[in-house]
């Protein structure tokens, strides 16, 4: 939840610290979760992120940005539940929006999808829980 700080000041420092707010705002703005810039590999999947390439049994796979972001924070974060929320307020600018962990969600499953990371036995796949202490949609990256 956000928090509010009132403040007395002149019209003079008032005028700085909105122009203050407002850099930082944009700088945020700017710079939602690129990854590290690694480059993953998981069997035949390759996550090259400093060329923002996705390839697949060595084809190219086209991923939208959201997805080869949400597909990264995956990538940094082998075996481990991430819920819907962590990916929405590290991908997002906005993360406060409304309905943005159903989106997280549905651009997972999408990934899970596009790189057939739902099949029975690959080297790596996207599972779908429900968080244990939250009732909150998870997705775990699996990889053997």
């Amino acid at each position: 939840m956000p928090k509010v700080m009132i403040i007395e000041c002149s019209d003079e420092e008032a005028d700085r610290l909105v122009e203050q707010i407002k850099g930082i705002v944009t700088e945020h703005e700017c710079q939602p979760f690129r990854g590290p810039g690694k480059v993953y590999e998981f069997g035949p999947l390759r996550i090259d992120q400093p060329k923002r390439e996705v390839t697949l049994h060595g084809n190219d796979v086209k991923l939208s940005q959201r997805e080869f972001e949400i597909l990264g924070l995956f990538a940094s974060h082998p075996n481990q539940a991430l819920s819907a929320s962590f990916l929405h307020n590290a991908v997002w600018l906005h993360p406060d929006s409304e309905h943005g962990e159903e989106e997280a969600a549905a651009y997972a499953r999408s990934i899970q999808k596009k790189l057939s990371l739902y099949q029975s036995n690959p080297i790596c796949r996207i599972v779908e829980d429900t968080c244990a202490e939250k009732k909150d949609c998870c997705f775990t990256f699996l990889v053997d």
